[in-house]
């Protein structure tokens, strides 16, 4: 390990650009990297920003009402669940949103879940479901769900479809509280637009929320990592004087295949969820991987096997039915495998010795 530690420290020291990305990894993880590429003025990049900065620019463009797992589970009387992609995340997602227990909700309504551009899927009895589903692609079926809760004409050729259409968007309109539930990592933004006018509108008359399903690989928790550290979030550079963020610009697949990225730090270390590689990774880029899985590699990369967050160590990551960040215990018997944490931290050490020689 010293002397691999060791050969790590000279590949990154070297660097010109270095890029920090995948971050599967927990809080103190996403610190230990945060802090060596402010050493290095290097670049912080999750795998899962694309999702993640869409959210953000959307709704600081548009506006949102977000609410709560708990909030959602406990008070809203209609969900409507669009796209496969909620379900791909969590698959218990509504039996969870939908308890046998009856809590005390606002209004009068039964519990009704509106699946939009998706199949039923598994519910739980007793919960009505409507399903706007067809031939039509899942914009236009979002389009057409919010021209009827606005009570703007439509055109359809499927009159069933129609009919559901309208019954829903009066639905929604009589709605103590109405939630749309999306994973943005899946709609584009258009379509995420809609959603957000739809909720602005509902809530001129009545309580509206949405709920975003929260992106792999602890993406919340390094995000808000990354702005608690340098008041940006991640795709966030270090080389100038100040930080700087830039969606575009700071992408890990596009400084590999622009050559600006001389050396490739990746991170693939959480229990439950893989960090795909980008496609130009470890290949004639010197990179520093830390996985806690099998993983090929370049003859001259530099490979640290970790222990796994939440699996073979305690870890402090985001955690949705919260919405903020827990201490969860590791799942198995503690391993003697480094942290992240650990070897980055190490790293920076060696290099801070290397430059003091």
């Amino acid at each position: 390990m010293d002397s691999t530690l060791q050969r790590a420290a000279e590949l990154l020291a070297q660097a010109r650009l270095p890029v920090f990305g995948g971050l599967f990894t927990d809080v103190n993880g996403a610190t230990a990297a945060l802090a060596l590429a402010q050493k290095l003025g290097g670049v912080v990049d999750h795998a899962a920003s694309d999702g993640l900065s869409r959210a953000a620019r959307v709704m600081r463009e548009t506006g949102s009402t977000p609410a709560s797992f708990g909030e959602v589970r406990n008070r809203a009387d209609t969900v409507v669940l669009i796209g496969n992609g909620p379900r791909e995340r969590d698959p218990d997602l509504v039996e969870k949103l939908f308890p046998s227990k009856n809590l005390p909700r606002p209004g009068d309504n039964k519990r009704e879940l509106i699946v939009v551009g998706t199949k039923k899927g598994k519910t739980p009895s007793g919960v009505r479901t409507t399903e706007i589903n067809g031939k039509n692609a899942l914009p236009e079926l979002v389009a057409l769900l919010a021209a009827a809760t606005r009570e703007l004409p439509f055109e359809i050729r499927d009159d069933a479809l129609g009919k559901k259409v309208l019954s829903a968007g009066k639905r929604l309109r009589d709605s103590a509280f109405a939630v749309f539930v999306y994973d943005p990592a899946e709609l584009e933004e258009p379509v995420l637009h809609t959603v957000l006018e739809t909720v602005r509108f509902l809530v001129k008359t009545t309580r509206a929320a949405t709920l975003s399903m929260s992106a792999p690989g602890n993406g919340e928790g390094v995000n808000l990592c990354s702005i608690w550290t340098c008041g940006l979030p991640v795709r966030t550079s270090f080389a100038g004087e100040t930080p700087e963020n830039n969606m575009w610009a700071f992408e890990t697949e596009r400084l590999l295949k622009s050559g600006e990225a001389d050396a490739l730090v990746w991170i693939d270390a959480l229990d439950g969820a893989e960090a795909a590689p980008p496609t130009r990774a470890f290949r004639g880029i010197r990179s520093v991987v830390l996985s806690s899985k099998p993983v090929k590699v370049g003859r001259d990369d530099v490979v640290i096997e970790v222990g796994a967050a939440v699996a073979d160590h305690d870890a402090e990551i985001y955690l949705p039915p919260i919405a903020g960040i827990g201490v969860v215990k590791a799942t198995s018997k503690k391993s003697d495998k480094p942290t992240v944490a650990d070897v980055l931290n190490k790293i920076g050490t060696l290099i801070d010795e290397k430059g003091a020689a």
